[in-house]
């Protein structure tokens, strides 16, 4: 009787590890913690898609290698250095035969070896492809200081300083640029006509800022007059407002304060000058109003023009409106004039010119010298 029953309890434990053997070599769903556990079959699937696309790209890189290597011999006449990395063999290929066909489970444990070997193999290879092509990042360089301004050349101071050395009424807009200079002007006739000797001596200084200063006298000994020779001091400033660019011309304001002179009391006198560059060739023009404590103001307008021939030899001429807003007659006054450069610090300038009024026409000469102190 306890035979049947040994044998019936015999197939059932056999059913029972047969079972249990079954659902061990099945996928697992989930692991410790809930997360999703992938079944070897799944990972062979994923690592022999990923071992296709790296020899694709692999492939690829060596091509383009190829190429660089080629036009590297055609450019050196020699043969380039072959540096792309091998890829390595291939699992197949490299697993040795096995005498005994091994079961299903060892298979899968060893294709997957084998797999993962190559992936990580192929994956260093790729990178090192690419790191060959990669263009190298340039270091950021500090920003460069900034320099000083470089002198100008033998012939830009030439030209400079003839192009401050004019001696006419109507002057330019450009004040001197970290620089000093002196000049003394003689002439038989003020700005205005009034007959007699007139000596001015005066000093400019010039800023790297675009303002020049400057200071001098008036000394005058007008015909006919019995009190001899009067004087006066003046003073001025002269700042650039406006750059030259283009059709732009290049604008300054003038301001200038004199002391009383004779008959005339203190004056002051604001002037707006612009000058526009034509190659060589500079015009300038002049707009000012004159106040004066015990005599007619007046304004001005005028224009003027200069050409350096080299750089010794300035032609320079110029012609303005004088009105005084009394009774005084208005009047106007044209000069031509020269600069002969001598050195490289004095220029010698003179001009001549007419003051014409609705009574009379009289010359006008001027002689002065100019130099850096």
């Amino acid at each position: 009787m306890l035979h049947p029953l040994v044998a019936l309890l015999a197939v059932v434990s056999l059913g029972t590890a047969g079972g249990a053997t079954e659902q061990s070599h099945g996928p697992s769903e989930t692991g410790a913690g809930g997360s999703v556990v992938q079944s070897p079959r799944d990972e062979l699937t994923r690592l022999r898609e990923e071992k296709r696309r790296l020899h694709q790209r692999l492939s690829e890189l060596r091509a383009e290698e190829g190429r660089h290597q080629e036009d590297s011999e055609h450019a050196t006449g020699g043969a380039g250095e072959a540096g792309e990395p091998e890829a390595p063999a291939s699992s197949e290929q490299a697993a040795p035969p096995s005498a005994v066909p091994p079961s299903q489970e060892q298979a899968v444990s060893e294709e997957l070896r084998a797999l993962r070997q190559e992936v990580a193999e192929l994956r260093q290879a790729v990178m090192s492809a690419e790191a060959r092509f990669a263009r190298p990042v340039e270091p950021v360089k500090p920003p460069e200081a900034k320099s000083e301004p470089e002198p100008p050349s033998e012939r830009e101071a030439a030209l400079d300083l003839l192009r401050n050395s004019e001696v006419l009424t109507v002057q330019n807009a450009s004040p001197l640029e970290r620089q000093v200079m002196g000049e003394v002007m003689v002439a038989n006739r003020t700005q205005t006509g009034e007959v007699g000797f007139v000596l001015e001596p005066r000093v400019r200084v010039g800023t790297p800022w675009k303002v020049e200063f400057g200071a001098g006298a008036q000394l005058q000994n007008l015909a006919g007059e019995q009190e001899g020779t009067t004087g006066a001091v003046e003073a001025y400033a002269l700042g650039q407002l406006v750059e030259e660019k283009r059709a732009v011309p290049q604008v300054a304001l003038l301001g200038e304060v004199t002391s009383p002179q004779g008959d005339e009391g203190v004056s002051a006198e604001a002037r707006v000058l612009a000058t526009k560059t034509f190659g060589q060739t500079r015009l300038h023009g002049n707009v000012g109003y004159r106040a004066s404590q015990d005599s007619p103001d007046d304004y001005l307008l005028g224009l003027a023009a200069d050409h350096p021939i080299g750089d010794r030899l300035l032609l320079q001429g110029d012609a303005y409106y004088v009105n005084p807003l009394g009774d005084e007659e208005a009047s106007v006054n044209a000069s031509v004039g020269t600069g002969v450069r001598v050195g490289s610090s004095f220029v010698v300038t003179g001009a001549v010119g007419v003051n014409a009024t609705a009574a009379d026409v009289a010359p006008r000469l001027l002689f002065g010298v100019i130099g850096r102190i």
